[in-house]
């Protein structure tokens, strides 16, 4: 994988749900008894895009197996549905609010029929990923419970289907995986291992975030209580996360290495990843770069096959020195400084101006939360605004 200045910016995962009446996401049936369904998605840096109908018109959702299912404020208010009621939620940046929860009479996938599903409605100018990815929805695990999908990134196409025995796999193939009660969010088994040491626990599979791997500040610090297996590259007090609500406050964080992180048969090594906030740590859609992955949710098994059979695969992501964030004036600014000799060279909400050949400056909103654009050297220019004097500087930063 190529450097890059990784700007994280989280969907809606609504891995806690609270309210003084809980409302099972886990309602609705798929009218087919059988179905045996291929379609091509789009990506769009990094997000699965599908066509789904309702009521007989079209609309793009972005699938993210670490969501519940939800659908725009402007897609609510054209198709008007029956209201189930509102719940308190935790963003992934750990910040509560509430949202309306609505059924829906049927959501059309090809020629597969969802009836009476449960999905949140997002509020207008709340989440900029409605916006920038001009999505009108997005189709969570609650929605998928009744399936099993298949991801094959280099095809650019998913299967659903009511029956893992339609794809051919192996059942001894198969791990383990266990769905969440209230809305089926996937949680597959992982070790992580140094030398002798080694760390077993569950992640969630999350398809609607972009990194491979990251652990959550909460099974970091049971792990390391338990067992020598994380080599920390840095730590310090900072924020580069973004969820439903907004930025998350500014909170201890650590950036770690890992040798070896294990999936199925499958060893990923040399593994870079940070702390963040919550319970939950994920895996994320970095890995169907490696393989193609398929979830049966009704078996609860998940498989992992190689695209090219390698066993072993050597991860080559480095971290630079510090870490960007959007602010709430959608400003690129800095949220943590990873190298402490930066510090008194940088401060924290120093606006970024410019990174590598990345010209912030002169980006719209919707333009920086779809970058592409990576910094391949292992040095790179950072020009910046001193958010104290205003004084625009310029620093040169090497990759850690």
């Amino acid at each position: 994988m190529k450097k890059k200045l990784l700007l994280i910016i989280l969907l809606l995962i609504f891995v806690k749900t609270y309210s003084q009446e809980t409302i099972n996401a886990n309602q609705g049936f798929v009218e087919n008894k059988e179905y045996f369904s291929k379609m091509k998605y789009e990506n769009k840096n990094g997000k699965i895009i599908i066509k789904v109908s309702i009521d007989k018109n079209e609309y793009d959702f972005l699938i993210d197996t670490g969501s519940t299912t939800a659908i725009s404020e402007d897609l609510f208010n054209l198709i008007r549905t029956k209201k189930l009621g509102s719940v308190k939620i935790n963003d992934q940046s750990g910040i509560t609010d509430s949202l309306e929860v609505v059924s829906i009479p049927e959501i059309k996938i090809n020629d597969i029929e969802f009836k009476e599903i449960p999905v949140f409605v997002s509020k207008n100018n709340l989440n900029p990923i409605f916006e920038c990815f001009k999505i009108d929805g997005i189709i969570g695990s609650n929605l998928l419970r009744n399936s099993t999908i298949q991801f094959d990134s280099q095809k650019s196409e998913i299967i659903l289907t009511n029956d893992s025995k339609n794809l051919g796999l192996k059942k001894r193939d198969a791990i383990e995986m266990k769905v969440s009660e209230m809305q089926s969010n996937p949680f597959i088994p992982i070790k992580l291992i140094k030398e002798n040491h080694e760390g077993n626990g569950y992640v969630l599979f999350d398809s609607g975030d972009n990194d491979f791997y990251v652990i959550s500040n909460t099974a970091y610090h049971q792990l390391q209580s338990q067992v020598d297996i994380f080599e920390t590259i840095a730590k310090n007090v900072g924020t580069f996360s973004m969820g439903l609500f907004g930025t998350a406050n500014e909170n201890e964080h650590l950036a770690l290495k890992i040798k070896k992180l294990k999936i199925a048969d499958i060893d990923f090594n040399n593994v870079t990843t940070k702390t963040t906030y919550g319970e939950t740590s994920r895996i994320g859609l970095e890995l169907l770069k490696f393989g193609k992955v398929t979830l049966d949710y009704k078996k609860e098994r998940f498989w992992l096959e190689s695209f090219n059979e390698k066993k072993s695969i050597k991860l080559s992501e480095r971290m630079w020195p510090i870490e960007p964030i959007l602010n709430k004036n959608n400003e690129i600014v800095v949220g943590i400084i990873w190298d402490n000799s930066l510090k008194n060279k940088v401060n924290l909400g120093d606006k970024i101006l410019q990174f590598g050949n990345i010209d912030y400056e002169n980006m719209k909103y919707c333009e920086i939360l779809n970058l592409t654009s990576k910094v391949n050297k292992s040095k790179a220019k950072l020009i910046y605004q001193d958010k104290n004097t205003k004084e625009t500087k310029e620093l040169e930063l090497n990759s850690l």
